[in-house]
């Protein structure tokens, strides 16, 4: 009985002084370009794709991440670009990744490519890559 408290107790002291490695969380980077003006976001996953607001690039263009997951793993991922008229919101593009992996050094488009979108009316561009990151914090 008592070598089973000595074995326990070792192998408590043990584990209480091995460093525990962080966990890894993912984190969705974007880049854009409008105008030759550039931009970059950070988007960190929700539960409430309800919650999630867009983003003004040059008065022109909105750009909405819905980061679906918690801080370990990503399910879903759906980029919406809108271009913006006098009146509402004009949906250009929606992209859907379905369980994308998340890298420790990924190279800054690594997930979506580098887009380019026009406007419909004035021709303007913009173009943006995102990639999906592991940080550890």
């Amino acid at each position: 009985m008592r070598f089973r408290w000595v074995v326990w107790s070792a192998l408590g002291g043990l584990i209480a002084g091995v460093p525990w490695m962080a966990q890894a969380s993912p984190v969705l980077r974007c880049y854009f370009e409008v105008n030759a003006e550039r931009y970059e976001q950070a988007f960190v996953p929700v539960s409430d794709p309800y919650t999630v607001g867009s983003v003004d690039l040059g008065g022109r263009f909105r750009f909405k991440a819905v980061v679906l997951g918690d801080d370990r793993r990503v399910d879903l991922i759906n980029l919406y670009v809108s271009y913006q008229t006098q009146r509402q919101p004009m949906v250009l593009q929606h992209v859907k990744f379905i369980t994308p992996a998340a890298q420790s050094t990924p190279a800054p488009d690594a997930l979506t490519g580098r887009v380019a979108l026009y406007s419909p009316f004035l021709g303007k561009e913009l173009t943006y890559g995102c990639a999906l990151h592991e940080v550890t914090p």
